[in-house]
């Protein structure tokens, strides 16, 4: 392991992390760069980008430097025997696993964070949060499915990975990890051991092991941390959240302005914010990269299949009262789900909605 920046910047007690191979580099440049911005400048805590090292060419490294973003390499070849199966996903996604052990000497607290977030209000109030003896705090998953084949699909696959009733699932997009609690419950061995001996289980290693490990024993999380983005039916539940972080889960990415499995008209948000970013940065063309002529007439191609399907009354997808039904019970999940965030005061719930709670004063770090 070769740490880029100089000793004398060892300081913090808490950091944010985010994990990367060459292809998301520039993914989780615009992440630091968005958790930075939102910060308060008093806040003393780390950015860090963990990376192989190939990711990062010396203009990268440059520009990291600049900005204050420290950046770490490791070895991922001790991580690539591990089988993965979704194409979309690459071993940098298992590397979340070992940063307890790696910054085990250096932060007592770590947020982890996915490429794919778009950062919309401060996240350093989740240092102070009690985790009350857990390992992670994560957003939990699996409360509200869209159908009932959905929750179907998705129990039957929490059975399969040895949880037990009630299902508690997360999320690991955004995880904020206490460095201590997790290498004392042994979490980095246990989550690559079940994954090696699982990996048809988990589509998604890295979050598949760890819930199968922890199996439901976290701190639960609001949506405001890890809240899906604007798209069709989902845009309803937006009435009842005011979220800090928007996660691109799946393959609707935000930096892809067209694909088969975005909408045709997507909210542009996501994508301004990247042209924003990369307007002025050593990467000013990367975002048209990303996408070509063949994902703009993918995306109506699928857009024309659906109105199809529909006519014809074979459409698959959630009815207008099934989504109508899944806004309701997200509504009354906000209302009344416990939430560590919410108790102790880092959200604010208003009724059915929530917020992050901009005035509560900050600890130090």
């Amino acid at each position: 392991m070769k740490d880029n920046v100089g000793k004398e910047a060892v300081a913090a007690r808490h950091a944010v992390v985010l994990c990367t191979d060459r292809n998301m580099l520039i993914p989780a440049l615009f992440v630091a760069d968005a958790v930075r911005a939102h910060a308060k400048p008093a806040t003393p805590f780390d950015i860090v980008i963990v990376t192989d090292d190939a990711a990062a060419t010396e203009a990268d490294r440059q520009w990291m430097a600049a900005k204050g973003i420290r950046h770490e390499i490791i070895d991922f070849e001790p991580l690539r025997d591990i089988t993965i199966s979704l194409g979309r996903l690459t071993t940098a996604t298992l590397v979340k696993l070992l940063l307890p052990e790696i910054f085990s000497q250096r932060y007592e607290r770590i947020l982890y964070l996915d490429t794919d977030l778009t950062i919309h209000a401060d996240v350093t109030p989740l240092f102070s949060l009690d985790l009350g003896g857990h390992a992670i705090a994560a957003q939990r998953r699996g409360v509200v499915f869209t159908t009932a084949k959905e929750q179907a699909i998705g129990e039957a696959h929490f059975a399969e990975l040895g949880m037990s009733r009630p299902y508690r699932y997360c999320n690991t997009g955004v995880i904020c990890i206490d460095v201590a609690a997790w290498n004392s419950a042994g979490l980095t061995a246990r989550t690559l051991d079940y994954v090696r001996r699982n990996s048809k289980l988990c589509l998604l290693p890295d979050e598949d092991s760890l819930n199968a490990v922890l199996d439901g024993q976290f701190a639960s999380l609001s949506p405001v941390w890890n809240m899906l983005p604007r798209r069709g039916g989902i845009m309803a539940a937006y009435a009842f959240i005011e979220p800090a972080i928007v996660h691109y889960a799946g393959i609707d990415k935000p930096w892809k302005r067209f694909g088969r499995e975005k909408p045709l008209f997507p909210d542009p948000q996501a994508y301004r914010l990247y042209q924003a970013f990369l307007a002025n940065s050593p990467w000013p063309h990367w975002l048209r990269t990303q996408w070509k002529m063949s994902d703009l007439k993918a995306a109506i191609s699928s857009a024309i299949r659906t109105a199809r399907r529909r006519l014809k009354g074979k459409y698959t997808g959630p009815s207008d009262a099934e989504m109508k039904d899944f806004i309701e019970r997200f509504a009354r999940y906000c209302a009344e789900a416990e939430f560590a965030d919410v108790a102790q005061g880092l959200v604010l719930r208003e009724g059915s909605r929530l917020r992050p709670n901009r005035d509560r004063p900050r600890q130090g770090g």
